[in-house]
């Protein structure tokens, strides 16, 4: 059984993958208002994610007792963890970058600055790989990291790192309200 943090974030990476694939749909329909609509949307969506993650997630592994690190049940090494927490991080960043250029391309669209089937399959491009990169990235969080927090913390813990969690993931920037 799942516990609550693996719980919630892995629904929301599940309805990000909703989102990625309605985004996908649109560009492929060359439908350019909706698509960077969603466009949008996602950015906004995955870095409310990654801010949660960010915040509160991977601080509260960092700073979990070192012994709790012991390589056997389910748990890695302390070096092993710090590793995978250090990997996602740099996915993170390298998802807010790559989507802030897709952005920016997008508003040149829209301000008649670019031609929009040129730059339309070139955000597809990007999307494609981001979509790669962010499939291999959220196996590693939900068969390991998502499962970590049952591993080491006591009840009350977890029900306090879920709830920080799903505030985040509830406070959407007011555009989206």
């Amino acid at each position: 059984m799942k516990n609550p943090v693996e719980s919630l974030l892995e629904d929301d990476h599940e309805s990000l993958g909703q989102l990625l694939t309605e985004l996908d749909g649109e560009l492929a329909k060359h439908n350019f208002p909706r698509a960077f609509e969603l466009l949008d949307l996602f950015w906004a969506r995955l870095a409310i994610h990654i801010r949660a993650e960010n915040l509160h997630l991977f601080p509260a592994l960092a700073n979990a007792r070192a012994s709790l690190f012991t390589g056997k049940g389910g748990l890695p090494t302390r070096d092993e963890a710090h590793n995978v927490l250090v990997r996602l991080r740099s996915d993170h960043d390298f998802f807010m970058k790559e989507l802030a250029e897709m952005i920016k391309r997008a508003r040149g669209i829209r301000a008649g600055q670019a031609e929009d089937f040129n730059v339309a399959e070139e955000l597809g491009r990007r999307l494609t790989v981001i979509r790669k990169r962010l499939e291999a990235h959220n196996r590693l969080e939900e068969e390991r990291t998502y499962a970590w927090p049952a591993l080491v913390f006591d009840e009350p813990t977890m029900a306090k790192l879920c709830e920080r969690l799903r505030h985040e993931l509830e406070n959407l920037p007011p555009r989206f309200a």
